[in-house]
Order: C-alpha cells, then structure tokens, then sequence
C-alpha cells in the first residue's frame, strides 16, 4: 500500500501526461541511510503502481546499452517474451538510468545492484531462449518475479510500520514551536502495527543514528554539526531528541515483552558435569600460584577469563547477547566472538597477580589497559589453559 506521500505524488502524476514525474537520484550522495532507504522502496513502489514489466522492458534496454551489452545479446533480451521482464527487473534498471548508485556500503549489505540486474537478464535471456515472435502461439510463459527474501520482507514491513512517526517528525520539521513529543504514544503505535522483536530492532536500528546525532550536537565542538542544527532553539532540539528518545524506548520495551512472553523450550536437564566431562584445562600452576575454578561453573555464566600458560595470552570469555557460556566437547560456546578477545602478558608475574587483585569494576577495563594486539577467542581449551575468573 502505498503512503500518504507517494499517493499524492501518483495522483499528481496521472494528471500530468507528457512530463516525467518518475523518481530522480539527484544528491542521494548526501542522504543518510534512512533517507536513501525510504527513497528506494518509495520508487519501487512508484513503478509498482505506475508501469508493468512490459511497460519497463524498454528500460531494461537501455541499461544493457549503456552498460557494454553486445547488439547480438540485447536482441536476444529484446526477443524475450514481454512479461519475462518483472517490474522490479524493469524499476531497478530505471532507478540506476536516473542515477541509484550501483553500491552502497549501508543498503542490501553492500551487494551490487548491477550484479543482481545482471544475473536478473540472463535468467531471462535463458528462460525466453525458445520464445518466439507470435505471442499467440507461443505458450504463455510464467514471469520472471523477484521473491525477496525472508530479512529484506521484515526489513520493508518495518519501514512500513514507521509511517506514522516519519509524518510526526515531517510535522515538527514544518511547526517545532508547536510540536510537542508526548502527544505520539509511539509504543501504542507500533502495537498496533503488531510489531514484533523482530520488527523493534530494525526499527530501533534505523532510528538510532539519528538519535546519537541529536544528543552529540548538545554538547559537540563540530562546526559543522552545529552549523546544521542552528535553525534550532535548545527546547526545539530537545523536543525532537525526547521524540527519537521515544521511539528508540518503544523499540526495547518491545524487544523485553517478547523475551518475557517467549515460550522457553522443553529441554533435557543434562548435569553439569557430565557437560563439561571432555572439557582438558590446567588444574594449576605451581609457578604462576593460579588454582583453575571448578569448569561446572562455566555453564550459565556471562564471563569467562582464561590464561593460556604456554602462549601466556590472557582472554576473556564475553557471552553473546540472548545467550549463556556452556561447553561442548573441549570448548567453549555461546560467546560474542567480537567481544571475547585475548593478549600476550609481557610480565605474567606481575600482571596476573594485578589481575586477581582487581575487583569487578577494575576487571571491565583490565584488557584495555594492556598494551599489546588483540585477538579473537576461539573457543578452544587445552591441557594449558587455567580457568581464572567466572562471573
């Protein structure tokens, strides 16, 4: 369904035959990724509504030409059967005719859209290979359609939910005097979309960028950042930064009722130690005066601190977001593998005995302050490994 926006754009459209009303790129270099996101399912949703593949197709002809395609192949393409050619084939080639950048390191994970439009023409080229010119004697063939993916139709279900909040925000941009943030109960909103944890946290991620943003132009001595928000008083900015605050709060509240409301699976209780059975790890080093802690303390746990006494690298264990440290086999699982990292001890002596000395709030910096490279746990433990620390 189209919004509010892009159905009064239609509607201007349709009463003015003759002009091309169709979505231009002009300087996406400087929007941001919402505004390049919300751009691009506006203008597929604009060919959508306003063309059919057959319609498109020509479009598609185009690009071939101007992107190194032989005359041979793009007579092959053009010999196709019209409705091989889907709309989004037909609006992704018009977009990038305008000016869509073929790559964009924060849409589609980066992926190249001329690559996709690519493998797109030659599936149809390949599948239209016995098409001939009499349609009507020709076997009706089904269309080339694009069936996006299960993360791109939660992605773009969404962005769908934030149309309500994208038209508060619209309105604070053309009234921030008279805006006033409590009047959106966005929570209330997005229940009512029948938004999930899935939903939130896509949501959340769109709309936190901009959130940073507004609380770091309180207190920054960018220029520049200032020079872009100057049009604004202090209560003006703050109405907009409670707003995003607002949405951003909505977004986990909804992430937290979906954890309470999970239903939790029907799992075998194994013991502990029958779940560490296999686990090899040094009991002590006599030298060091470092004792291993018991390993069945391992299962549950939200850190684990390690010390390897053959490679003397010190790391910690950092469990993973909506997950628990257990083991399996002779390691570790369950862990953040960006989080988890270890380091070279120059002075083990020394340092270890700083470590068991340190207290909960000393242990959050204690790797940071060690000055050597840090690498990536791997979850692996061995004959040498001492098990020093479980929180």
């Amino acid at each position: 369904m189209a919004t509010k926006s892009m159905a009064k754009h239609l509607a201007t459209a349709r009463a003015s035959k003759g002009k091309d009303l169709s979505p231009k790129w002009d300087g996406h270099e400087s929007w941001d990724e919402s505004q390049f996101l919300r751009h691009f399912h506006s203008a597929m949703g604009w060919y959508r509504l306003e063309s059919s593949g057959k319609e498109l197709k020509p479009k598609v002809i185009n690009w071939m030409s101007a992107n190194g395609y032989t005359k041979d192949q793009i007579a092959e393409f053009k010999k196709t059967k019209d409705n091989r050619c889907g709309t989004t084939v037909g609006a992704i080639a018009a977009c990038l005719l305008k000016g869509m950048p073929t790559v964009r390191a924060d849409f589609n994970d980066g992926r190249d859209t001329a690559t996709w439009l690519r493998t797109s023409i030659t599936k149809i080229v390949t599948e239209g290979k016995d098409d001939i010119d009499d349609s009507e004697a020709a076997v009706e063939a089904k269309p080339d359609v694009y069936t996006p993916s299960i993360q791109e139709r939660v992605r773009e279900a969404s962005y769908k939910m934030t149309e309500e909040i994208e038209d508060a925000i619209e309105s604070f941009q053309a009234d921030p005097e008279n805006f006033d943030p409590k009047a959106f109960k966005v929570l209330n909103l997005l229940k009512g979309k029948e938004a999930k944890a899935a939903h939130s946290r896509i949501i959340k991620e769109f709309y936190s960028k901009g959130l940073n943003e507004l609380i770091e132009v309180a207190t920054t001595k960018d220029e520049q950042l200032k020079e872009g928000y100057s049009h604004l008083s202090k209560a003006q900015l703050k109405k907009i930064t409670q707003f995003y605050q607002e949405i951003v709060s909505a977004c986990d509240m909804l992430g937290q009722e979906a954890k309470v409301n999970r239903k939790p699976k029907a799992k075998k209780s194994v013991p502990a130690e029958k779940i560490v059975a296999k686990l090899k790890y040094k009991k002590t080093d006599e030298s060091l005066k470092l004792v291993s802690v018991n390993p069945t303390d391992i299962i549950g746990a939200k850190e684990l601190w390690i010390y390897n006494t053959k490679t003397r690298k010190l790391g910690k264990y950092v469990a993973s977001e909506y997950l628990e440290l257990t083991v399996k086999g002779t390691s570790i699982i369950g862990f953040n593998e960006n989080t988890s990292i270890q380091k070279t001890l120059r002075k083990p002596v020394e340092q270890l005995k700083a470590f068991k000395d340190a207290g909960k709030v000393q242990l959050r910096k204690f790797l940071d302050e060690i000055n050597a490279v840090d690498t990536k746990m791997n979850g692996r433990i061995n004959e040498e490994t001492i098990l020093l620390r479980i929180a």
